[in-house]
């Protein structure tokens, strides 16, 4: 069976698709942020692939996956917060399967569209943020905690838009001193916060395409569309 648009984000909570899809080393003090940020970027250029841990917090809603990505803009998703569910992205065809519903949300992507950028902790989404957003440290170079307690040491770097065309209108950074980037907030429009939180990250392992095929089961139903008209 085929069915046309639902208020997919609404209903499965999942605003931060639109965003997902796109969303280190010793510093010295005359670094400016922009020059750091250019550092990532470099660093972002070596990787081909990665996979990581993804904990994605909104409010009370906490979802957690296993990630895994390819140049320039293959991902996937497998979730184990909601158990099952699957998000892939092909290159051109966005799906997402929502077990406990047995229903496919697919969407192919326009050629400008911001969900090719694939997420904000890769190569595509760091040269949307140079674009459209000014890029300031938070509130210093210095290293700080990743989290309280945490061994990890990071640099907080703070990106405000500068157009309000972007799904956030802020995002804050925090980058490790392998230039890895560990965990984004973003601040809706509404000053509402999304958080993605990224652990035990493997680099350029070789990952197939094949990974990034999702084929969900004859019973289910699918919604073309889901976010917009192709």
């Amino acid at each position: 069976m085929r069915f046309r648009q639902l208020n997919f984000c609404g209903r499965y909570q999942l605003p931060w698709i639109s965003a997902l899809l796109l969303i280190g080393g010793t510093l010295f003090a005359q670094e400016t942020a922009l020059d750091y940020f250019n550092s990532v970027s470099e660093h972002y250029e070596t990787i081909s692939d990665y996979s990581a841990d993804i904990v994605i917090t909104r409010g009370s809603t906490v979802q957690s996956a296993r990630i895994w990505y390819k140049q320039p803009n293959k991902l996937r998703l497998d979730f184990t917060s909601p158990q099952g569910m699957v998000m892939t992205v092909d290159g051109s065809l966005l799906q997402v399967w929502v077990p406990a519903q047995q229903v496919l949300f697919t969407q192919p992507l326009r050629r400008d569209s911001q969900a090719q950028l694939a997420n904000v902790s890769s190569l595509g989404g760091l040269e949307m943020i140079r674009k459209y957003y000014t890029l300031s440290y938070n509130p210093g170079p210095e290293l700080a905690s990743l989290e309280p307690g945490s061994t990890i040491k990071v640099v907080r770097l703070k990106a405000e838009w500068r157009t309000g065309i972007q799904g956030f209108k802020r995002l804050d950074l925090s980058i490790d001193t392998n230039k890895q980037i560990r965990k984004v907030v973003g601040t809706t429009t509404t000053n509402e916060k999304i958080t993605f939180s990224f652990s035990n990250l493997s680099l350029n392992r070789g990952i197939s395409d094949a990974k990034f095929q999702f084929e969900a089961p004859l019973t289910g139903n699918t919604v073309e569309n889901f976010l917009f008209e192709p």
